[in-house]
């Protein structure tokens, strides 16, 4: 997989702050979609040179250089997660790993894991049938169905009727 288009990908969805924020959620948020809540938090805000509270309370600003170093912390992690979840992960194509990749960063390891029939047309490599399932979830609905939004081209990636730099050249 492009790890550099994965994670352009993502980000062109998630946006960048450098000052916290709340997601559609409400969880505190900071630089490209990193939740400031997980367990590791407030280590990764320590090991930027940051104080974890002042982060958190706004009152710190996130440089270009920490919001990238976080972003490539957490997309790594997304990566491990869809490994995790699809056992094949590294022999499918690219497009579905980035989509899969960007299913993991936006929802999680354990809620990604819940869409079972999704993911068991990943495992078939039934790339229309998985996005087709997808397009059926709340998720799609939540994160835009148009096709310009990012449901509508995650559906249409993994369906393999689009490619993700499709995306990033257009306007969102």
């Amino acid at each position: 997989m492009d790890l550099d288009l994965a994670t352009r990908y993502t980000a062109h969805w998630e946006g960048q702050r450098s000052t916290v924020y709340r997601d559609t959620k409400g969880i505190p948020t900071i630089g490209v979609g990193f939740n400031l809540t997980t367990a590791s938090a407030p280590a990764e805000i320590a090991a930027l040179g940051l104080d974890y509270q002042a982060v958190l309370n706004g009152s710190v600003a996130l440089t270009n250089a920490q919001i990238d170093q976080l972003l490539q912390t957490t997309i790594q992690t997304a990566v491990t997660a869809a490994q995790a979840l699809v056992s094949d992960f590294d022999s499918i194509p690219g497009p579905q790993q980035i989509v899969l990749t960007d299913l993991a960063f936006n929802m999680g390891q354990a809620t990604l894991g819940t869409f079972v029939h999704t993911l068991g047309f990943v495992e078939q490599q039934n790339w229309e049938l998985a996005a087709y399932n997808l397009r059926q979830s709340i998720w799609f609905t939540q994160v835009g169905s148009g096709p310009m939004q990012r449901g509508g081209a995650d559906c249409a990636v993994l369906a393999g009727t689009a490619q993700p730099q499709d995306f990033l050249s257009a306007s969102a």
